[in-house]
């Protein structure tokens, strides 16, 4: 039987503290016959190459601005390297810079690693996830509310201050309601899609946005209204404005029955199940909130502007 996943974090003193503890979890994973992987800033991925010396050659690297660009791209990598050898057990360091992250990628960052204790719960894989004990006190925060380990002197000791994932996702699925001054549409007709589709990419002319990020945005869009239309009630709105750096894509709906917190968050068994277009689009655009209330489902989508 296959042990269950961890998922420990390491609250490090320095660059000396961080190369010595990441690197004794990758060897005794490579002593073990361990997959391994880390994703993480070039400066980090070196710090890691000198203190494994030779047996850095066997550590799999994927930058984080590829990893976590947008940041739901780290679950996929992860998935994609475990599934790479299935029956064959993986650790994975994965750390990105906190610090350069909006407020609103921050609150999705904190989702992401209490959703990752369930996403990645039956696989055979081993996370550490590196914060720097100097950070602000409300980054710290998400490490020690979703790791129910703490990685020192070489061990393993439980974690007092863990929250159960379902209990923080539900706190961060609270509606926030668009501004007076959003740009709202009614898009209650599966022929608006065209229409919306369009108005992403006019729009998007003067914002000097890449045009990658434009597609990307676009599909994530079309992804969250249909969904609306498919599954929720007239009337289905769409709301555009700037919030926290980011510029954002509201669709709303009548609603009708309870989001999940977990809504997009466990990747589909199928490209047709429910779900689905939600779990695209946080792999699209910077960061992606959901929830419900009495005015019906709410879905943003923020791109960084």
């Amino acid at each position: 039987m296959t042990a269950a996943a961890t998922h420990t974090t390491l609250l490090y003193d320095g660059d000396r503290h961080y190369a010595s503890a990441t690197g004794r979890f990758l060897r005794e994973g490579l002593e073990a016959g361990h997959r391994t992987l880390v994703m993480a800033p070039p400066s980090r991925v070196e710090a890691i190459r000198r203190e494994l010396g030779r047996d850095a050659d066997e550590v799999a690297v994927v930058d984080d601005a590829v990893a976590y660009g947008p940041q739901w791209n780290a679950y996929r990598v992860v998935l994609d390297f475990v599934a790479a050898a299935p029956g064959v057990r993986s650790r994975v360091v994965a750390e990105q810079p906190l610090a350069t992250r909006t407020p609103v990628e921050l609150v999705d960052y904190r989702r992401l690693e209490s959703a990752a204790n369930l996403v990645f719960a039956d696989h055979p894989v081993d996370l550490l996830c590196p914060y720097d004990a100097g950070l602000p006190d409300h980054l710290v925060d998400i490490a020690l509310d979703a790791h129910d380990g703490v990685l020192g002197d070489g061990c393993v000791a439980p974690n007092a201050r863990f929250r159960d994932p379902l209990a923080v996702l539900a706190d961060l699925s609270a509606v926030v309601p668009p501004p007076a001054g959003a740009a709202t549409l009614d898009c209650s007709h599966h022929s608006d899609l065209s229409l919306v589709r369009g108005l992403v990419r006019s729009r998007s002319a003067g914002r000097g946005l890449d045009p990658g990020v434009v597609a990307d945005l676009e599909l994530a869009v079309t992804e969250a209204l249909t969904n609306a239309l498919v599954h929720g009630s007239a009337p289905v709105l769409v709301h555009v404005y700037d919030e926290d750096r980011t510029w954002v894509w509201h669709v709303q709906d009548g609603g009708g029955l309870p989001v999940s917190p977990l809504a997009g968050l466990l990747p589909p068994a199928e490209p047709t199940d429910h779900g689905y277009g939600l779990w695209l689009a946080r792999q699209l655009v910077a960061a992606v909130d959901v929830g419900s209330d009495d005015s019906g489902t709410h879905v943003r989508l923020h791109v960084r502007v």
